[in-house]
């Protein structure tokens, strides 16, 4: 597992307990007194929180260490991961090839 993977877990990690707890990214920001983007940027994988925001996590979202980054038995996940890497892949392809895709995926799945 490189960086960019234990980061996109992470950000999927948190936003599946804020979700679970139903923390709104404007509520939760605000609890652990980040801005809102710096939220949705630890959650899409993009940027690894800092120590310090890491710890308000730990708090606010009453979980531990281990719970944050223990990703053997968390297979919504790695789907989520899985996800997150087909939409990188596709949202740059020109209009013409994701026609191309989404007639193939409909192909597939009927």
């Amino acid at each position: 597992m490189n960086i960019d993977e234990i980061k996109l877990l992470t950000g999927l990690r948190i936003k599946n307990i804020r979700e679970r707890l139903k923390y709104t990214q404007e509520q939760l920001s605000e609890l652990i007194q980040i801005d809102i983007s710096a939220l949705s940027k630890i959650e899409n994988g993009k940027n690894f929180p800092s120590y310090e925001t890491l710890y308000k996590f730990f708090g606010i979202l009453k979980i531990n260490p281990t719970e944050l980054f223990d990703f053997e038995d968390f297979q919504t996940l790695e789907d989520d991961l899985t996800d997150k890497i087909i939409f990188e892949q596709i949202k740059d392809l020109s209009p013409r090839n994701k026609q191309k895709i989404q007639k193939f995926i409909k192909m597939i799945t009927e």
